[in-house]
């Protein structure tokens, strides 16, 4: 397909098909930009892009396992020879896995962390080449508040979004020491209205079979119905706070502020730190 050659901007979101992924998409097409949605859920994508395309969007829909690095190259591929150019790059696609962290399998760990580090690794390496090229553009990272607190029974997705705040940290001060204009972002959301607790259907077979107890499911997904934000408002007030204000780190939520220095004392204290206090809302 031939390449647009307007000036409007583009942008890719990974983990598209739903939560805050949709969200971005939807908020950004609001803007006026062209989108590129990815999503493991080929069927999740394909209502995702039919939502998107009745409200006027222009949007190319690519379905992607961003655990495979030629999946995201090939993405990257297809968002270049559909519009040109990219100028926001939302690294979004997430999973987690939960249980004490002797009981993990291995491949509960790898899962994890191929989608929640190595997919944004892939991204990286798929998409900024091309930004620094232009010498514009931004990158936002999806992390978690739990990026800089604890909960406990999530020991791969803690440390996997722990992970990516340091990358994200790092990716901007290499950026910084190339000269460049690229910035980055990274939010550090609570809890969305999402279909986070259903991840694992999508899982890879490479990766083993895993049944989640019918209880851990139901409680799962009505915390997340019960406390979960809108993920379109979060959407555009992250938006707002990474393209608009150029900030780095983005929390949705103010208590989150305080839990990280809750942590900071704690640790300087050489104490453990308390778990995040959105935990005792779903175990109560």
């Amino acid at each position: 397909m031939e390449a647009h050659v307007n000036s409007t901007q583009v942008a890719v979101v990974t983990g598209a098909a739903s939560g805050l992924g949709f969200g971005l998409a939807l908020a950004l097409a609001e803007r006026g930009m062209g989108v590129v949605i990815a999503d493991i859920d080929a069927d999740g994508l394909e209502r995702a892009q039919q939502q998107l395309l009745a409200k006027g969007a222009d949007i190319l829909a690519v379905p992607t396992d961003v655990t495979k690095e030629s999946a995201v190259a090939s993405l990257a591929d297809r968002a270049f020879e559909r519009f040109g150019h990219v100028d926001v790059v939302c690294l979004n696609a997430g999973v987690a896995m939960r249980g004490p962290a002797w009981k993990l399998s291995n491949e509960d760990w790898r899962w994890v962390y191929d989608v929640n580090v190595f997919g944004v690794v892939y991204g990286i390496s798929s998409f900024v080449p091309a930004l620094l090229e232009r010498n514009i553009g931004h990158v936002l990272i999806t992390g978690s508040n739990s990026a800089v607190s604890t909960l406990a029974g999530r020991a791969p997705y803690v440390s996997s979004k722990h992970a990516v705040l340091s990358i994200a940290e790092t990716l901007q001060h290499d950026l910084r020491g190339a000269g460049s204009d690229v910035r980055v972002s990274i939010a550090l959301p609570g809890a969305i209205r999402s279909a986070m607790a259903d991840t694992a259907r999508n899982r890879p077979p490479e990766y083993g079979h895993v049944e989640v107890p019918a209880e851990v499911l139901s409680a799962s997904r009505d915390f997340l119905n019960r406390f979960g934000a809108d993920p379109h408002e979060m959407a555009d007030d992250i938006l707002r706070k990474a393209l608009d204000e150029h900030q780095f780190c983005i929390f949705t939520e103010s208590d989150d502020v305080s839990t990280l220095s809750a942590r900071t004392d704690a640790l300087r204290d050489g104490r453990l730190p308390d778990v995040s206090a959105f935990v005792t809302k779903e175990v109560g």
